[in-house]
């Protein structure tokens, strides 16, 4: 009976660390994928500034040079540009389905949902300019979530181990 309640015991506080380490496991998401809108936005900046490419085509490119889940986003914008929608709805959209899918904050979503405000409405120029303002935002979301996951992801793990240890010590 003792070493059923001390199993029961150790599997609680084990599940209580891993709780607290899927929440700190986000913060470090939210960094890599602020890090891929980072990558996207300048490949998108390049593509502009040089006037290669419609979008479509430019970030069915883009895609094959980010990782998920931005890669499916930009593959997803592309595919329905090519059905002549607005970019504007398009894009936000695919950025309301990324912000279920992937470790986004509400902030980050705005600072990228801007850009697609803009997409489509003006000449390469102020393109640019709209791009490189994304960029500075999303650079801004970035230092904060960077700086939140250096202060979170200790945080969240001892909280999650230490509420396990109380459990189990309550178990037994």
């Amino acid at each position: 009976m003792i070493a059923l309640r001390i199993a029961l015991a150790l599997l609680v506080g084990a599940a209580g660390y891993v709780l607290g380490s899927m929440f700190a496991d986000r913060l470090r998401r939210r960094v890599q994928e602020l890090d891929e809108w980072q990558a996207l936005l300048q490949l998108l900046q390049s593509d502009v500034a040089y006037g290669a490419l419609e979008l479509p085509r430019s970030l069915e490119k883009i895609a094959r040079s980010v990782r998920q889940p931005t890669r499916t986003f930009a593959q997803r914008v592309a595919r329905r540009l090519e059905g002549h929608v607005r970019v504007q709805d398009v894009w936000r959209e695919e950025l309301e389905r990324m912000r279920t899918q992937g470790c986004l904050a509400p902030d980050d979503i705005v600072a990228i949902g801007e850009l697609g405000d803009a997409l489509g409405q003006f000449g390469r120029e102020e393109h640019a300019r709209h791009l490189e303002h994304a960029l500075a935002r999303v650079a801004v979301q970035r230092q904060r979530a960077a700086d939140e996951r250096g202060r979170g992801e200790r945080m969240w793990r001892t909280l999650g181990a230490t509420a396990g240890m109380a459990l189990a010590l309550l178990l037994l």
